[in-house]
Formats: structure tokens, C-alpha cells, sequence
């Protein structure tokens, strides 16, 4: 998660695909940061880590893997980490530290969990290291 928090203030949200090693199989900064320059809304952080990281297992599942995310997945990054099958998110910021950022419409990553566990039995550590991150939308 250090590594990841070390992006800031270059990038606001970071991700990671882990192995059960601890290797770095995949990083992301995302690219829908600044929002007029976006031409994919899809490419969250945490969406482009779990793509580069299938690419480069050259599998749909990341089943023994964890997303590592500076920031709680929105909806559509947890129901894609949940899809792919990974064992786990961790994640350090939240929105309650989203400061002036548009208060985007927002289910939280535990409920989108909850209501996947027949898909996958997805674990969940929040706030992982929020003292180092929680400064990151107040600046």
C-alpha cells in the first residue's frame, strides 16, 4: 500500500493487483483524471490494474490475488474486482475524505461485497493506512 500512496499527488487514486506473494502484478493511476482529457469512463484505477493484470496472467480470474486501491472502489471498480474473482480488496481513503470532489452517487465496496458472496466470497480491509491518505482530496 506505500508504494501505492507514494503516486500521490501525481495521481489522486492508485491501484494494485497483488499475488498470495506480495508481488506487484499490475499498477494503475487510472486514466478518467482531469475528466475533460477522459475518453474512457470505464478507466478507473482500479479497473485498468484488474485489466493489465488478466492480460498478463493471460486469464480472466484472479483468483489468489487482492486489489490494493488508495481510494474505496466505487461500485463499478468492487462488482469488477468481485467478477474477477479476486480474494480481496484493501483500500485506504474513503469518501467521508473526499473534500471538494463532486459528491458522485456512491454504494459503498462493503455492500457491493455483501451482495456478491454467492459469486465470490470477496474479503474486505478498509481504511488500511487512512492516516496516510486521508489528506489526499482536502488539499
Amino acid at each position: 500500500m506505500r508504494e501505492l500512496i507514494g503516486h500521490f499527488p501525481k495521481s489522486l487514486i492508485t491501484a494494485a493487483i497483488i499475488d498470495k506473494k506480495g508481488k506487484i502484478i499490475s499498477i494503475s493511476s487510472g486514466n478518467v483524471y482531469p475528466p475533460e482529457k477522459c475518453t474512457d469512463p470505464t478507466a478507473h484505477s482500479e479497473v485498468d490494474a484488474i485489466r493489465k493484470a488478466c492480460k498478463k496472467i493471460k486469464s480472466c480470474s484472479l483468483k489468489g490475488h487482492w486489489l490494493y486501491s488508495t481510494f474505496e472502489p466505487c461500485p463499478l471498480c468492487s462488482s469488477a474486482a468481485v467478477w474477477a474473482g479476486v480474494d480481496g480488496i484493501v483500500y485506504s481513503n474513503n469518501p467521508k475524505y473526499r473534500g471538494k470532489e463532486d459528491n458522485w452517487s456512491f454504494i459503498p465496496c462493503q455492500e457491493i461485497i455483501k451482495r456478491s458472496q454467492y459469486l465470490n466470497k470477496t474479503k474486505l480491509h478498509k481504511d488500511f493506512l487512512i492516516d496516510e491518505t486521508k489528506h489526499f482530496f482536502l488539499e
